[in-house]
């Protein structure tokens, strides 16, 4: 059943992305849809579209909430779905929430061991990341995302690990009180335990890692201009190398068919260094 909606929602969406739009020069990006998947695809800008909305999110939009949080804390915001934050790694973090289409950011200082609860609407759409140090509070920072599309193609929730950008942080996302059988793409629970290899020319001043086309910028690796689209743009050796390390993850633009998750649930979890 899940495969059937996984490839009806990709034909009809042609892939509109999920995963924040990298650093880039341009600032148009692909329209608002009311997308069917978590999949990923090139806009115009040498990125691709966010969890099944508008790419027009400013980084430079700040959360209202910056705080410690102790294990099992639950953020004040009402909401239909609660999305639980666990930091599994030796270190804080600071994780940070954002809406699609420009909405709100959140951050949220998590200490080792300790988790933290975002309350989200039932139609909620954006994504989940954090960093240990330094600022990745920038959209399209070099990032590992958790991206959301709740109540997408016939009611289902799509979700994504992404590497689109980059990656920083190894994460997994389970879905919880499903609706569906738990395995494969249909309510299954993406995992990336242990972070691909970073080539020397993609590592970030940070520790993180750069996509291709955050690093380089071109329309081959961005998936852009005469490249913008699924028959021409394709893996490049480094998404070739992303994928191989973490295949439940976007290793690039067009990734969707083997990176897009769905199910229907009322609590989903994020765990950074699961």
């Amino acid at each position: 059943m899940m495969n059937i909606i996984k490839i009806a929602a990709i034909l009809a969406f042609a892939g509109v992305s999920l995963a924040a739009p990298t650093n880039s020069t341009s600032s148009s990006v692909a329209s608002p849809s009311s997308t069917p998947t978590a999949s990923a695809s090139a806009s115009s800008s040498s990125s691709s579209q966010s969890a099944g909305g508008s790419a027009t999110a400013s980084s430079s939009s700040s959360g209202p909430s910056s705080s410690n949080s102790s294990s099992n804390s639950t953020s004040s915001s009402g909401g239909d779905v609660t999305v639980t934050v666990k930091n599994s790694c030796s270190s804080n973090l600071k994780v940070f929430k954002l809406t699609n289409g420009g909405g709100d950011q959140e951050s949220q200082d998590i200490s080792a061991g300790s988790s933290h609860e975002f309350q989200v609407d039932s139609n909620w759409a954006g994504r989940i990341w954090g960093c240990a140090g330094g600022d990745c509070s920038s959209y399209g920072s070099a990032v590992s995302l958790a991206e959301f599309l709740f109540k997408g193609y016939e009611g289902s929730d799509f979700y994504d690990i992404s590497f689109v950008d980059g990656f920083n942080l190894p994460m997994s996302i389970e879905p919880e009180g499903q609706s569906g059988n738990g395995d494969g793409y249909n309510c299954g629970s993406p995992t990336c335990s242990s972070l691909p290899t970073c080539p020397d020319e993609l590592k970030g001043d940070d520790g993180s890692c750069k996509s291709a086309c955050a690093a380089f910028g071109t329309d081959e690796y961005c998936c852009t201009g005469e490249y913008n689209s699924p028959d021409k743009c394709k893996a490049s050796e480094y998404a070739d190398k992303f994928k191989s390390g973490c295949p439940d993850a976007y290793s690039y633009a067009y990734d969707d068919a083997k990176s897009t998750f769905g199910c229907k649930a009322n609590k989903y979890t994020v765990t950074l260094c699961p």
